[in-house]
């Protein structure tokens, strides 16, 4: 076990407040992890330190031994008396003679303060060992040694957190660069696999003498391999806005005229369906962004929105530059998210477990291009919705100049 060096120097200080107001001559601090008590401070003798320092013991012993134990609040004592021996081997025993007095230390007892975090956890001990007095502590003695106890546990408890904030961190950033680069090997091998099956089907229609089953059975793989490219399009580009070591381009962007775009692209789908869309542009909704991913956001939120529309329904996509940035907003009146959806659509993959969603086509990549871009970006993207009464989409882009390089 690693201990950082600013959590044992301040468990040092701290043990060293206890020999010097607290009135004990040792004072050690342990921290528990993974069933061992690792001593890692001992403050008042040297030959303790020698023996304690580093010294790793069975928490199961400790609970074992104050199984017995007197318990003051947050300090547990153990007199010799009703040792049952369990630490013998684990804690340093000084020379000393016990003071002719009923109340008198006896070299063998054990006084120590456990040390939880939170959630109840034992996350160290603090010892302590030879009273100044050589007496067993008194009512006034134990209050000051249960502060000392109290503050160990709170440095020990805030340390311990923000390194299990900083390994959750790391961990989740190598779960991230991992699942890029396993989207990155599966969109470049799909891409030829694609290519491959389109190319051998353009070959077939050539053939003379073709049946009409089968040239509709080749038109049905052939539009399975358009979807089949759309996902691979969606992978590779989720990896690509995932990469830290790819700066994001910052050119003048007219959201505007890339809404009335991305309407244009996806207008015979909407017809297909059934479906009007409209577009508003109010004053020039220009930012600064990479024009190549803002127009892939757009597209994403526009075909949603025509997806996910019934026949008769209707679209506004509406883009209003403010003071402060550009506002793009799209409606839609079709099937709506519940609420337990609306938590996780920018979910990477996710995709509700309703019937009406899973009968129309996607991989649940093109939401989470969509927060990712608006991320990129500086800006925030949110749905208000519910079930039966359409979704509204907004995304808010800070103007020219407000925004980030990746990585």
């Amino acid at each position: 076990m690693e201990v950082d060096a600013s959590l044992t120097r301040t468990l040092q200080l701290l043990a060293e407040g206890v020999i010097e107001f607290a009135g004990f001559r040792v004072a050690a601090v342990s921290l528990a992890l993974d069933g061992l008590l690792h001593t890692v401070a001992v403050v008042g003798d040297d030959t303790a330190a020698a023996q304690l320092l580093d010294q790793r013991t069975p928490v199961e012993l400790l609970e074992r031994e104050l199984a017995n134990a007197d318990v003051w609040g947050a300090l547990h004592f153990v007199p010799a008396d009703r040792s049952g021996g369990h630490l013998d081997e684990h804690l340093w025993v000084p020379d000393v003679a016990p003071l002719d007095d009923p109340d008198a230390w006896d070299s063998r007892d054990l006084l120590c303060g456990l040390l939880h975090d939170h959630a109840g956890q034992l996350r160290g001990v603090l010892w302590v060992d030879l009273p100044d007095d050589g007496r067993r502590p008194g009512a006034e003695q134990r209050a000051t040694l249960q502060m000392y106890v109290r503050l160990a546990e709170r440095a020990l408890v805030t340390a311990l957190e923000r390194d299990d904030l900083e390994l959750r961190v790391e961990h989740e950033h190598a779960v991230a660069e991992y699942r890029r680069s396993i989207i990155d090997v599966l969109s470049h091998e799909l891409r030829g696999t694609a290519a491959a099956i389109a190319h051998t089907i353009d070959s077939l229609r050539g053939e003379s003498g073709l049946g009409d089953s089968v040239t509709a059975g080749l038109d049905v793989v052939h539009g399975g391999v358009e979807r089949l490219r759309s996902v691979v399009d969606d992978m590779a580009a989720l990896a690509k806005l995932g990469r830290t070591d790819v700066p994001l381009r910052s050119l003048t962007t007219d959201l505007g005229r890339v809404a009335r775009e991305a309407v244009a692209l996806h207008a015979a789908e909407a017809r297909r369906r059934d479906v009007t869309v409209v577009v508003e542009v109010v004053d020039e909704p220009t930012l600064q962004g990479d024009p190549e991913d803002l127009d892939r956001m757009v597209a994403n939120l526009v075909s949603n929105a025509v997806k996910y529309s019934e026949p008769g329904g209707r679209v506004l996509v509406r883009v209003v530059a403010g003071p402060a940035g550009v506002v793009l907003t799209v409606s839609d009146v079709g099937i709506g998210i519940d609420a337990a959806d609306r938590e996780r659509v920018f979910e990477e993959f996710f995709r509700s477990r309703r019937h009406a969603v899973r009968r129309r086509p996607g991989a649940g990549l093109g939401l989470a291009i969509v927060h990712r871009v608006v991320t990129l970006h500086g800006g925030v993207v949110r749905v208000d919705s519910e079930p039966g009464e359409g979704a509204t989409f907004t995304v808010e882009l800070p103007r020219a100049g407000a925004v980030p390089q990746a990585g």
